[in-house]
Parts: structure tokens; C-alpha cells; sequence
């Protein structure tokens, strides 16, 4: 299963795959999009989910959360 969403500029597309143990696992990519083309970084959780839809919503969930952090880093202060 797969979903794409739209965060600040960037696109999450968090993706969930069966576990033999019958959870399921979940990945998500972070893409920037800008003048130069698209920008892709990949992330895998730890954590098993009892479905696949919520295997999906932590995907999204951890992608907006990275999202923040790399707009708090990159965010720049100019005095006066």
C-alpha cells in the first residue's frame, strides 16, 4: 500500500509491506521538489503495525516530523 501527501512545500510518500509474521512494516521518502529537480531521501520505521493503514499514518506522521526538524535547522534569523 502507498500514499503520497503534500508537506510544506515537500512530498511525503509513505509505503507499508506485509511481515511474515502478518504486521506490517512501513518506509516513507521525503522528495524536494526545486529548480534543479527533485531531491529524494529514504527512512524505514522499526516499528511493526497491526494494519496497513496504520503503518501508513505513522509513515506520514514521521515524515512531517522530519520535515519540521529540517525547516527548524534551515530556518534563518536576521536581526533589524
Amino acid at each position: 500500500m502507498k500514499s503520497r501527501q503534500g508537506y510544506k512545500g515537500y512530498v511525503i510518500e509513505a509505503r507499508s509491506c506485509d511481515r511474515k509474521d502478518g504486521r506490517f512494516s512501513a518506509e516513507y521518502s521525503v522528495e524536494e521538489h526545486d529548480a534543479s529537480g527533485v531531491t529524494e531521501r529514504h527512512f524505514y520505521l522499526s516499528t511493526a503495525f497491526s494494519t496497513q493503514e496504520s503503518a501508513i499514518e505513522a509513515a506520514i506522521q514521521a515524515g512531517g516530523q522530519k520535515i519540521d526538524l529540517v525547516c527548524k535547522r534551515t530556518s534563518v534569523v536576521v536581526n533589524g
